[in-house]
């Protein structure tokens, strides 16, 4: 429901799939990987899977022609797509795949390959991967969990490209106050979106929120045990608070700057949002270019940045 509610999930998805694409494209091969460490119900994937299909498309449309006035010809062919997914259980991998097989079978020139790995929380879980070596390989960390598991994941069959989506309520090193900031804003762009007595809003408010809201809490008293010799508990929650420059940084990756097609796909999505939240949402761009939030007027929501492999210069003999 929040999902189609709000730009928030949607200004993820749609971001990191341009991002995707371009690498794509600028990878020079007809297949694409990419390594989804929570794939979930899998709703970013239709749009690329879409326009992948209008991509190859219009390529064999013009490779026809071309082929055509040098006597015939048939054109670059299908490109193909596998997505390996981690799911939290058998069932919703089950019906993930299902329901992006489905969808694909209507795409055209396109190949479609789906991978279910079940997430049994283990930090080698990478391991488990098979990378198409034939393919340009992107993984994909949309509110990665934690600092540890962008490293990991990050770094996992050399990626052309890493696209990493930080949620501001996860930001490193936030407390109470800014914690507070943050899911006030949400809670007002919602809204602004549904009407105050929605049965619709008050499902997400207590639904995914309120999940959210108990997560925050979790972690800042987590940080607290450490902070004062305590045990945090099992399972560092750090969830919460993590440093993604220096994750991806340490997983071999550098910075690149987000295209002006990225942004202006971003800006595009919000004025079809335009009817939810008044214009109170709006693109923010930062680090010189190389990073892009979603802001709810003043204050940030969400942070996309486009991560690519280190080039490794070469020794002067």
């Amino acid at each position: 429901m929040f999902y189609q509610a709000s730009p928030f999930y949607q200004f993820a998805h749609f971001t990191a799939n341009q991002a995707i694409v371009e690498a794509f494209e600028s990878g020079g091969r007809r297949r694409l990987h990419v390594v989804d460490f929570d794939v979930s119900y899998g709703f970013q994937w239709p749009s690329l899977i879409q326009s992948l299909s209008d991509a190859a498309a219009a390529a064999t449309s013009s490779s026809s022609h071309d082929d055509d006035d040098n006597g015939g010809g048939c054109g670059d062919g299908p490109v193909s797509l596998r997505i390996t997914g981690f799911g939290a259980s058998a069932d919703e991998l089950r019906e993930t795949e299902a329901r992006l097989r489905r969808f694909a079978a209507g795409c055209p020139n396109l190949r479609f390959e789906f991978e279910g790995i079940l997430n049994n929380g283990s930090n080698t879980r990478h391991d488990c991967t098979r990378i198409d070596d034939d393919a340009t390989v992107v993984v994909n960390l949309v509110f990665p969990a934690s600092s540890r598991e962008a490293n990991t994941t990050a770094a996992a069959g050399s990626p052309a490209a890493t696209t990493p989506l930080q949620e501001e309520a996860r930001a490193c090193s936030r407390g109470f106050a800014a914690n507070l900031r943050y899911f006030a804003a949400v809670f007002d762009s919602l809204h602004e979106c549904l009407p105050a007595d929605s049965a619709q809003k008050l499902a997400i408010e207590r639904d995914h929120l309120g999940r959210e809201i108990a997560d925050a809490v979790a972690s800042l008293d987590h940080q607290h045990r450490r902070r004062h010799g305590g045990s945090g508990g099992r399972g560092d929650h750090a969830a919460a608070s993590w440093n993604w420059k220096a994750a991806m940084e340490g997983a071999g990756l550098d910075g690149v700057k987000l295209s002006s097609r990225t942004v202006s796909q971003a800006k595009l999505l919000l004025k079809m949002k335009s009817g939810c939240g008044g214009g109170g949402f709006r693109v923010v761009e930062g680090d010189g270019g190389m990073a892009m939030s979603l802001a709810w007027r003043d204050m940030a929501l969400a942070t996309a940045t486009l991560w690519r492999r280190r080039r490794r210069r070469r020794r002067c003999r």
